[in-house]
This record gives C-alpha cells, structure tokens and sequence, in this order.
C-alpha cells in the first residue's frame, strides 16, 4: 500500500483595482483619511456658495447660488467603520494618528434628527411587540379573575350536583335508559 500525504493547498488571490474588496477597503481608507482630517464635518453635508459664471465684462451668464455638496464620508461607510469600533472595542475614543476608534459624537451627525422634536411629533419610544404593549392589562384581567374564583367555582359544583339529581321513578328510569343507555342521555 502507497500512503499519500494530505498537502494542503493555498490559494492565492490577486484583487485587481476594480474588484469590490479593494474598493471597499479603499473606501474605508479615504473616509478615515477624512474623518482624521475634517473631524465631524466629513460627515455633515456642506452649504457652499457657487462662483457665477461671467462671459465678458458684463454680462453674467449663471449667476452665483448656494447649493449643497454631499457629506465627503457617506452614512453607509461611516456606519461600517462605526460598526468595527463598537466590535474593536475602540468606540468611544477616536486615534487621528492611527485612525483607529469612533468618537461618540460623530453619532449625532449620522443621524441628526433622531432625538430632535418637531411639529409633527417628538421622540417616539419603541412601538414593542403587541404582547409586551397588553402585559399590564393582562395581568389586571388575571388578577380581577383570580378574586372572582372561588365564588365561579361553588357556583360551578352547585350547578353540577343539581344537574346530578334525578328522579327515582319508574318512568324516569325508562326514559333515561332509552335515550343512551345505562348512565342516561349522554
């Protein structure tokens, strides 16, 4: 018999440019280069004012407006990277020199309007599943049920022994075993 030897086999992959994984992690680069530079603006969106475009000396041609330029580092890669910090162990202090970390409060500029009440309604506290919504009338129902119980229950056995006499007769004893037999109507 030949023994053969398991030889494990690497598998070497090369990323080009355009394969998504470098792209995400260039990504992931460039916005902590932003976060490390710009702080939390890199994540608010910015008011600019345009240059107006003039053709001669007199005439302008687009006049000047203020616009808004997108956030340099979007919502979703600021989440991913605020995702790792929290995972990391990292969240709650920011490194500019390594990059590493999240500072808590750059969470206010992802979600600006979480905590902000407005005309149309303020903070919302979690709509819960229905069963945790009912608890508390739940337990008041088994409780009003719980006080009520002996008195359902004499009521309940009083009923049942009434139900249990019954005559003694000739012709009760014949109509009870002609409905179903020996015990009566069943």
């Amino acid at each position: 018999h030949i023994q053969r030897a398991v030889v494990p086999v690497l598998h070497i992959v090369f990323y080009s440019k355009n394969s998504p994984a470098t792209s995400t992690q260039r990504a992931m680069r460039s916005a902590i280069r932003h976060l490390v530079r710009h702080g939390v603006d890199a994540l608010k969106p910015q008011r600019i004012e345009t240059k107006p475009v003039q053709v001669g000396s007199q005439y302008i041609a687009r006049p000047s407006k203020t616009v808004w330029r997108r956030s340099v580092v979007s919502k979703r890669v600021a989440n991913v990277l605020r995702k790792q910090a929290v995972q990391e162990g990292t969240y709650g202090s920011f490194n500019t020199d390594t990059g590493v970390g999240w500072d808590p409060l750059w969470d206010m500029a992802l979600k600006p309007n979480q905590y902000e009440v407005t005309r149309f309604g303020g903070v919302q506290p979690p709509k819960k599943t229905s069963r945790q919504r009912s608890r508390e009338e739940r337990a008041k129902k088994i409780d009003s049920n719980l006080e009520a119980r002996l008195e359902k229950m004499e009521e309940y056995y009083t009923e049942k022994e009434e139900s249990r006499v019954q005559e003694k007769g000739f012709e009760a004893t014949f109509k009870r075993l002609a409905r179903g037999g020996p015990g009566g109507g069943r």
